[in-house]
């Protein structure tokens, strides 16, 4: 200890003679740690750790659609639906048109009457990513019953209000109110009486009770076809809309009105035989091809 550091630590008036040894110490543990830190970087580098990247990709969400499966061999495809009031029908079809593999969703409306209050008609519809496209991120309003939530409605469209979703099994089924809006008892009357069923291959079948009537097939509503039907596709830009309608093929028939379709999509065409009224959307060869050459049978 000949720099002096010692004495001059010792000469404090209030630090023992132990406290310097301590300070001298540590000095000289600084440069030491900092020899072998330095020897030992080139041979082991220090551990980098990084955070995990987000996970930015969605969970849970599934096309809320039928995916049935299709047989036949050759150029002809055969395909066996229920539409949403039961009633069944085979789809007869070229198999270049691939129709089993858009997915099938059911549509339909139903009437709320009684009360003393006016008529209520509202269409029921699939949203094609069930409850994550109607809730678009946000939360639900509440619960109404123990399967029907209600949802804000969607943004950005005007005269729109808010969603009732009712949940039968894994199918989701959104009735989109106006922006009026039905009162609460209405809503409750919707939740307790519109009841669903799952045939043994997955299609859901609708029925009703109590002052709610669900339209039949064929019905009609200021131009428009209101009854029951099938929407195959919705997720790419192919689309098909088969709906039973008594009055095709009769002498006093024809198509009664134009069939509700997903309004993401422009009907490019239409066509009504055999019972059975069909749109299509797309591109003009699968158009053309599933007008032409789709047929429907009734089972």
């Amino acid at each position: 200890m000949i720099d002096g550091r010692a004495d001059i630590v010792e000469q404090a008036p209030r630090r023992p003679r132990r406290a310097g040894i301590v300070v001298l110490l540590a000095l000289l543990a600084v440069p030491l740690i900092a020899f072998l830190t330095g020897r030992d970087t080139d041979r082991r580098p220090a551990p980098v750790v990084t955070a995990p990247a987000p996970d930015r990709q969605a969970r849970g969400v599934v096309p809320n659609a039928l995916y049935p499966a299709a047989s036949g061999t050759g150029g002809t495809r055969t395909l066996r639906v229920t539409f949403p009031d039961g009633s069944r029908a085979e789809l007869t079809y070229p198999a270049g048109l691939n129709l089993a593999s858009l997915g099938a969703r059911p549509y339909t409306s139903a009437t709320l009457s009684g009360g003393g209050t006016a008529e209520v008609f509202r269409p029921l519809t699939a949203p094609f990513y069930g409850e994550a496209e109607i809730a678009a991120g946000r939360p639900k309003v509440r619960a109404l019953t123990r399967s029907v939530t209600l949802w804000p409605g969607p943004l950005g469209v005007d005269g729109a209000g808010q969603v009732l979703l009712f949940g039968f099994g894994d199918w989701r089924v959104a009735l989109q109110d106006e922006t009026a809006g039905m009162t609460f008892e209405q809503r409750l009357a919707w939740a307790e009486n519109l009841r669903g069923r799952l045939t043994p291959d997955g299609f859901l079948t609708l029925s009703a009770g109590g002052p709610l009537r669900l339209s039949r097939p064929g019905e009609v509503r200021d131009g428009v076809l209101v009854g029951p039907q099938l929407w195959l596709g919705g997720l790419s830009r192919r689309m098909l809309v088969i709906a039973p309608d008594p009055g095709c093929g009769r002498p006093s028939g024809g198509p009664s009105g134009t069939p509700v379709v997903d309004p993401r999509h422009t009907i490019a065409g239409s066509a009504c035989r055999d019972g059975f009224y069909l749109a299509a959307s797309g591109d003009d060869a699968f158009v053309r091809s599933a007008l032409k050459d789709v047929r429907a049978r009734a089972l």
